[in-house]
């Protein structure tokens, strides 16, 4: 499945965020799971999903991923530029569903 809307990009972030927390021994560790999940989606990988992932979803955290690593002269082409973003974020949208995931499973822990 090619993710092409926000709706997509939240539900394919919110299945890996659950793996994520449900798998991770600490806090620490599910956000470094997230940033290596982000860089294994294939719309990351593969140019063309990238470019629709682009075309249908917000990607300002990936715009200022990009400015933040890159800065705004980088020298990045068009495709690696768009693959660049997409990484940015989806790895955005996912440590955050992980810390929001992990913070929810703890606190109902608690309670529990």
């Amino acid at each position: 499945m090619t993710i092409t809307t926000d709706y997509d990009l939240d539900q394919a972030v919110a299945d890996s965020a659950k793996y994520i927390v449900a798998d991770a021994d600490n806090y620490d560790q599910a956000l470094d799971w997230a940033s290596e999940a982000a860089d294994s989606y294939a719309e990351v990988i593969y140019y063309s999903k990238a470019h629709a992932l682009i075309a249908g979803c917000d990607t300002d955290a990936g715009r200022l991923f990009v400015e933040d690593c890159y800065g705004k002269n980088h020298n990045l082409d068009y495709d690696d530029l768009a693959c660049a973003i997409v990484y940015g974020e989806i790895q955005s949208r996912l440590s955050l569903a992980v810390h929001n995931l992990w913070h929810e499973t703890q606190v109902e822990g608690e309670v529990a």
